[in-house]
């Protein structure tokens, strides 16, 4: 078995602002449609964001620091860049898109290839 997922978008400019799917991906857990959609949309970009190894903190709901976590497992637990309530948008002259997932369902064999031959995923 194994999961299908939504790619959503949303793009972000100073006078407007579109959110949308963006396609369907099939995988197996959250962390492969992350890997997915950093080779996909950002050209690698989550994976070197990674690599700067730097931590971010966790709050609970008074805004106590409980934990930390690296930018990927932030990125995985809020499902995608998208969903950020702490991104800076102040560089967003001509627009940032940024991507983000949700869960739809878990698919067998047969539904992955019969919506590979209707071209919903590839």
């Amino acid at each position: 078995m194994s999961n299908l997922y939504k790619v959503l978008f949303s793009h972000t400019a100073p006078k407007d602002q579109r959110v949308g799917i963006d396609s369907y991906v099939v995988a197996e857990n959250a962390e492969q449609v992350y890997s997915i959609i950093d080779e996909k949309y950002n050209h690698g970009s989550w994976k070197d964001r990674e690599e700067e190894n730097e931590q971010f903190d966790i709050e609970d709901e008074d805004w106590n620091i409980i934990g930390s976590e690296s930018f990927k497992e932030k990125i995985v637990r809020i499902e995608g860049q998208m969903n950020d309530e702490d991104y800076d948008y102040s560089d967003a002259y001509y627009g940032i898109t940024l991507y983000g997932w949700e869960f739809v369902k878990e698919i067998t064999e047969d539904e992955e290839k019969a919506l590979i031959s209707v071209g919903i995923i590839k």
